[in-house]
């Protein structure tokens, strides 16, 4: 199997996505450039790299964890794959695209390994391993 990568969704001038190209396959999904989360205390947007608000420095992180969850278990589906572990994928693809319906990259990648494997064959878990 070929070496998978995450990919960005690049933008155009106007901030709308466009389709992804070769360049945008080789960095894994970051958080978007403009403050998304909101401080729950002081209402003042923070900045994904610092976790904290600027404000009343109150621990954001967990908020951003939530926001990005889906993007945060593509990446590690991505990762699982690369370890050779495509159940743990497959589950992790699954619960990224629950989180974040329209990521794109993960409908897409789980699409072809349920079209790559045949139904069943990639299990995991206690019920795997009786016959």
């Amino acid at each position: 199997m070929s070496a998978v990568r995450a990919v960005t969704a690049p933008q155009d001038a106007q901030g709308t996505p466009d389709a992804p190209d070769a360049q945008a396959l080789e960095a894994p999904l970051e958080a978007p450039q403009a403050p998304e989360v909101l401080c729950p205390l002081c209402k003042v947007p923070a900045q994904a790299q610092a976790l904290r608000c600027p404000s009343c420095r109150e621990d954001l992180s967990v908020l951003f964890r939530l926001r990005y969850a889906g993007r945060i278990d593509y990446n590690g589906a991505l990762d699982a794959l690369a370890a050779g572990n495509g159940a743990l994928a497959l589950g992790l693809l699954h619960r990224a695209v629950a989180a974040e319906p329209g990521l794109h990259p993960a409908l897409e990648l789980l699409e072809s390994l349920s079209v790559a494997a045949p139904a069943g064959a990639v299990r995991g878990g206690r019920g795997a391993d009786t016959p």
